[in-house]
């Protein structure tokens, strides 16, 4: 009994509070009414106008004024608009708001054709009258993640600088030509100062990309240009400063005198994903027998001997060597995926450089590893003599050349190339390079999202049996990489 009592006191219940709850018609209608009304902060994304025909603001004033509202044609009038999408869903008026008095809005096409007519409708809407457009609002929407393609080459922004000890670049402007500085050869496996010379180049987008939300993903532009020229360094020497000391120290040299350097990237439109790429290193002057150099101290040199012409007698000489030219050609396949959030590059090809071996002369006389000695062998008597000793210390004045290394087995010639990037909340990148016999891997890792990077690089002779004189077995330098985008 106190059971069935219990279940329908609670039935009881049940019905009282659905009762409670059933809206009325008070409700009811406030509800039709916001499902027919613009909320002010959705509707300034819509397109929007202000009517500024004075007979038509009094149609509108006229009319307004008849359903009891004092609408003055002073009082701004607006009309919202549904987006266009062509003649499948053509545009309607949303809404016409006159002033900002109670009951002064009609919302809906229905509505407003209802009160104005058909014809009032459209002329409204056609705006073959004064009026004045109102810029529609930006919406705020969730920043994607930031594509980084490079560290050093962000295709979404305008304006940017990045800094870190092999490389610099600067880009201001919107037509994408940046400006390059470059420490180091890359290109056949020696980077930083291993490579014994720096590079300015001047980048520039000969057919851009025009699609902005594959650029935003970082996809590069189909056609690239480099233009610039080689030089020298003169850093990086054993002992030279605390920061040669850091790394392993220079055996290489650059090229006597400038050099002009062209790089080009174009990416074939029938065919997408696949391009190829070019890249040379061409000096200015000719490789003579002799050629002009001052400061030791800006060349490296390694202990050597020539030969007089006598059994069994030599000459203790300061040898040294210099990369002169460079030329790359590659096929290169590269894809995107999951949302260009992963991007994968396979590069292989043919790889010339050539390498020369000359001694360090003070005029006509061979220098002495000890810096000061000079000898030569006299042309008439073959007879080895001493010639002034070299002031300063260590101070040459020109090279001969006595060889040159250049490709001479398959190995030699093959370039091959591998890229990895992340584009996820933790952007990195890896790649590997096979180019002149040597392995060249590089990284890098956010530190500071968007502005602070590591990058490192690592460099090993590979496919042969003992590294070439000119060469460090291993070469590594890391450093960080500071990024700035300007826009």
């Amino acid at each position: 009994m106190r059971k069935t009592v219990f279940i329908v006191a609670l039935i009881f219940a049940g019905c009282v509070m659905a009762k409670a709850q059933e809206p009325t018609v008070t409700e009811l209608e406030k509800d039709i009414e916001d499902l027919n009304t613009i909320d002010p902060d959705v509707g300034r994304y819509f397109p929007r106008w202000r009517i500024l025909e004075a007979d038509l603001k009094t149609k509108l004033a006229l009319y307004f004024r008849s359903i009891g509202v004092p609408v003055n044609t002073s009082d701004t009038m607006t009309v919202t608009a549904s987006f266009e999408r062509g003649a499948t869903a053509p545009q309607d008026i949303l809404q016409i708001k006159a002033g900002s008095y109670p009951g002064s809005e009609l919302n809906s096409r229905q509505a407003i054709e209802g009160a104005l007519g058909a014809e009032l409708y459209q002329q409204i809407l056609g705006r073959q009258y004064a009026h004045a457009e109102i810029a529609p609002a930006k919406p705020i929407t969730e920043t994607g993640t930031e594509r980084v393609p490079s560290v050093f080459h962000p295709t979404n922004a305008k304006q940017f600088v990045a800094v870190s000890l092999f490389r610099q670049a600067v880009q201001i402007g919107s037509t994408g030509a940046r400006l390059e500085h470059l420490i180091g050869s890359d290109e056949v496996g020696y980077p930083f100062w291993s490579g014994g010379q720096g590079k300015a180049l001047i980048d520039y987008p000969i057919i851009r990309q025009d699609d902005e939300q594959l650029r935003a993903n970082g996809v590069p532009d189909p056609f690239k240009f480099s233009l610039g020229v080689g030089y020298r360094l003169k850093f990086g020497v054993q002992d030279q400063n605390a920061v040669a000391d850091i790394f392993s120290p220079r055996k290489l040299n650059g090229a006597i005198g400038a050099k002009a350097i062209v790089r080009a990237e174009y990416r074939l439109p029938q065919l997408n994903d696949l391009g190829i790429g070019f890249y040379t290193e061409l000096p200015f002057n000719k490789r003579a027998g002799f050629e002009s150099v001052k400061g030791n101290e800006e060349v490296v040199w390694v202990p050597d001997s020539i030969g007089t012409g006598r059994p069994g007698q030599s000459i203790p000489i300061r040898s040294a060597y210099f990369m002169r030219t460079v030329a790359q050609g590659n096929l290169f396949w590269e894809t995107w995926l999951d949302n260009y959030e992963h991007y994968v590059r396979f590069s292989l090809g043919m790889s010339y450089q050539e390498f020369s071996i000359g001694a360090l002369r003070v005029g006509d006389y061979w220098l002495d590893p000890d810096g000061e000695t000079t000898r030569r062998v006299n042309p008439q008597t073959g007879i080895v003599e001493e010639g002034p000793g070299a002031s300063p210390t260590g101070l040459a004045d020109n090279v001969q050349y006595r060889g040159l290394v250049h490709p001479t087995e398959v190995q030699d010639w093959l370039y091959a190339k591998i890229e990895y990037l992340n584009q996820s909340d933790f952007p990195f990148g890896v790649s590997a390079q096979l180019a002149n016999r040597n392995l060249l891997l590089t990284g890098f890792v956010p530190v500071v999202p968007n502005w602070l990077f590591l990058q490192a690089k690592y460099s090993t002779p590979l496919l042969r049996s003992e590294a070439a004189p000119w060469e460090q077995n291993p070469f590594i330098v890391i450093s960080p990489v500071l990024r700035f985008m300007l826009d």
